[in-house]
């Protein structure tokens, strides 16, 4: 039977359960523009939530619900946004990340959170007139490395403010090729920046095989993105680091094996995979890596050796 992993803990949302409030005087404006919505904005535990399709249209956010999953997928260039109601945990390009409230449903309609959204894909969010008036700014999507007022970068180490893509042209320049117990990868990098680093690392389906071959000895791959993690956190500071590790290939034969929400049609036939395969998050206070193996619905499932 599957665990739930605790830092992704999933907790179903009611209105039974949960202090829901709707204020009519709450106005979302996006760039100067007030957001038009069936339903008024609603506050759960403090929380903001509001209608997914009218906000995300101006914030140029392309949308889809699935009925039968009780899915939002949301994409704006390329991040990619899976909600889910009623569950705690949303999806950053794979890279799994806790809310404070989820998704729900109130006369009809789907409710997501109004930050989180904002700020995921590139936005920023400000508060005005007694939380009455909550402007959005849309950005272009390159969201700052913004570094937590809790962890002060230790003496000698990068005071400078980062981007996502300045860490990962470093991750390209330094970490292209990983090594551990006699194997080698060529790996590539996307990273996802938010109060914490979480990076993508990309294997074709070579490299892939060889990662799995060496998968039975579950400490592995903790060998082979640690000294990556420590070296992160030596520059940028005290951060927690998290990965999630991608398999990236085409495919000139279709196969659901990788899950059909993984794997999309190209004009030339052939078929784009990219699936996520492992979650590892390496805690800065108590140096432990935690290892999660990622199954086709998105659940986390604990490996043999969770720690290192």
């Amino acid at each position: 039977m599957k665990k739930q992993v605790a830092i992704i803990i999933t907790l179903l949302l009611t209105l039974m359960s949960s202090s829901v409030s709707a204020d009519a005087r709450k106005n979302v404006v996006v760039d100067g523009q007030a957001v038009l919505f069936d339903q008024s904005p609603i506050v759960v535990d403090g929380t903001t939530l509001v209608q997914f399709t009218p906000v995300f249209k101006m914030l140029g956010i392309t949308s889809s619900w699935d009925q039968q999953k009780k899915q939002v997928v949301a994409t704006k260039g390329e991040t990619k946004i899976i909600l889910n109601v009623g569950n705690k945990t949303a999806y950053v390009n794979g890279a799994p990340v806790k809310l404070q409230v989820a998704p729900t449903v109130v006369g009809g309609k789907v409710f997501v959170p109004l930050r989180f959204i904002s700020e995921a894909t590139g936005a920023s969010l400000n508060i005005t007139n007694n939380g009455n008036i909550i402007e959005v700014f849309s950005g272009n999507g390159n969201t700052p490395f913004i570094m937590p007022a809790t962890q002060a970068p230790k003496p000698g180490t990068s005071t400078s403010t980062p981007t996502p893509q300045q860490i990962q042209n470093y991750l390209d320049q330094n970490y292209s090729k990983l090594s551990a117990d006699g194997s080698q990868y060529n790996v590539s990098y996307i990273t996802v920046v938010k109060d914490k680093l979480l990076i993508g690392v990309e294997f074709d389906f070579e490299n892939f095989k060889t990662l799995i071959n060496n998968a039975s000895d579950s400490t592995h791959i903790f060998r082979l993105l640690k000294p990556v993690a420590q070296d992160l956190q030596s520059k940028y500071g005290t951060y927690d680091v998290s990965f999630v590790v991608y398999l990236d290939f085409d495919s000139p034969i279709y196969t659901d094996a990788f899950g059909s929400q993984n794997i999309e049609a190209l004009n030339n036939g052939y078929y784009h995979i990219r699936k996520s395969n492992f979650y590892l998050s390496y805690n800065v206070k108590t140096k432990v890596f935690d290892g999660y193996l990622i199954d086709n619905d998105g659940d986390l499932v604990p490996m043999y050796y969770t720690t290192y």
